[in-house]
């Protein structure tokens, strides 16, 4: 599958049968006027929700390194109707984003832990953009067969997931992310 054909399975309707961004977002408690971090935003599957939760006054950071994806997120935000001042579209490297110091409420990462060879130095930079008291969310796949994603092989498994955050300093919560998915919400310790 091309990068193109990716982005379009990534905002597929199809997708919200087995992870709804509404659904997992209802769960996190997300209020207007917040700073949001979406760290491996793509094409916006999460980015374009938590933007009309948030609007008009929050704002989402969505950091991406691919050019073609933060073309179908912003194609795809103003499809949406949201608007253009809550979305703030950066291309960076998740783990050097550039988004200010201790200035997100919320940071989210969906289905890039297991992908990131440093999560570390990830890790470092979602806490440097984080204020004290901030929800850090990551979303990651079981590391099982299901029938969509990728190769178990190369996902991390909850356990890990789990030690590495703790790691981190991070307490955590799970939360429901779907029938593919885990899901944590992790503050400073």
């Amino acid at each position: 599958m091309d990068e193109d054909e990716f982005a379009r399975a990534l905002l597929a309707h199809e997708r919200k049968e087995w992870q709804d961004p509404e659904s997992i977002l209802d769960q996190l408690n997300l209020s207007a006027g917040i700073t949001v971090a979406d760290l491996g935003c793509g094409p916006g599957f999460f980015t374009i929700p938590i933007a009309k939760r948030i609007q008009p006054k929050g704002i989402v950071y969505a950091v991406d390194s691919s050019d073609l994806m933060l073309d179908y997120l912003r194609s795809h935000a103003q499809r949406s109707k949201v608007n253009a001042a809550t979305i703030k579209i950066t291309k960076a490297d998740v783990s050097e984003t550039r988004i200010p110091p201790l200035s997100a409420d919320v940071v989210i990462f969906a289905n890039i832990l297991h992908d990131l060879d440093d999560k570390m130095k990830f890790l470092n930079e979602v806490l440097r953009i984080s204020k004290s008291n901030s929800a850090i969310i990551d979303i990651d796949w079981h590391a099982k067969e299901t029938p969509v994603g990728p190769p178990p092989e190369i996902r991390l498994a909850e356990s890990k997931a789990r030690a590495i955050l703790e790691e981190a300093g991070l307490k955590l919560r799970k939360f429901n992310a779907g029938p593919y998915h885990y899901g944590f919400v992790c503050k400073r310790g």
